[in-house]
């Protein structure tokens, strides 16, 4: 299972990379991710601080963090 999340944040990071920014809505309609990997996704991200959140809920925008 660790395997498949660290695959899906992969998922996730060339997504905002080629975009810019995105909702999860967004990403996952793009990568065709299982809606719960795609949150342990973010989640992944969000904890190595990868991400920048704007807005709440549902409707944030992610965007990745500059490094």
């Amino acid at each position: 299972m660790i395997d498949e999340i660290g695959e899906s944040a992969g998922a996730v990071w060339r997504y905002l990379n080629e975009h810019s920014t995105g909702t999860a809505a967004q990403i996952n309609q793009s990568t065709e991710l299982d809606e719960a990997l795609l949150y342990m996704a973010i989640g992944w991200l969000a904890r190595e601080g990868k991400l920048v959140f704007c807005g709440e809920g549902t409707e944030a925008t992610l965007s990745l963090r500059a490094e």
